[in-house]
């Protein structure tokens, strides 16, 4: 869910853009952990390359999904190929496993630690009431903050 603009947040010298499930300081870390619900791409053969390698590896995990195949394989990725990828910080790109609550600094939101699209759709739900009703306050209110969100609410993590 996008309240603010992330592009914003993003560097030009990035090949890729993720999301992280975790982050832990370093926005060009392999050490992050990636969340590929959010992604963005620079177009160039390098990406070419870099995609053609992330779908040839799903033969070598079987039963992982693209988002753990890349989580193998992003430190070959950046050291052979020269992928440079940045991992959004969850302060503002935060998602439900982390405690990112302040939606004076909260750009994106994703379901991530949650199973089911019923739970998920249901507290994103609950979030967007939240970011309305945050909407609705002047800004004295809001500079008072962090404003706080409270889901997950069914999404336990």
């Amino acid at each position: 869910m996008w309240f603010r603009d992330p592009f914003e947040r993003m560097s030009v010298a990035a090949h890729m853009v993720a999301s992280s499930d975790f982050y832990f300081g370093d926005p060009y870390s392999p050490v992050n952990a990636p969340n590929t619900g959010f992604l963005y791409v620079r177009s160039s053969a390098r990406m070419v390359g870099v995609f053609e390698a992330w779908r040839t590896a799903r033969l070598s995990f079987p039963g992982k999904h693209e988002q753990q195949v890349f989580n193998e394989i992003k430190f070959e990725l950046v050291d052979k190929r020269g992928l440079r990828v940045q991992f959004l910080d969850t302060v503002h790109n935060a998602g439900f496993c982390n405690n990112t609550r302040d939606f004076n600094t909260l750009y994106t939101m994703h379901a991530n630690c949650c199973v089911g699209l019923a739970a998920k759709l249901h507290d994103l739900g609950n979030l967007m009431k939240e970011w309305r009703a945050y909407r609705g306050m002047d800004d004295a209110q809001r500079r008072r903050g962090p404003v706080r969100w409270k889901v997950p609410g069914i999404c336990i993590h």
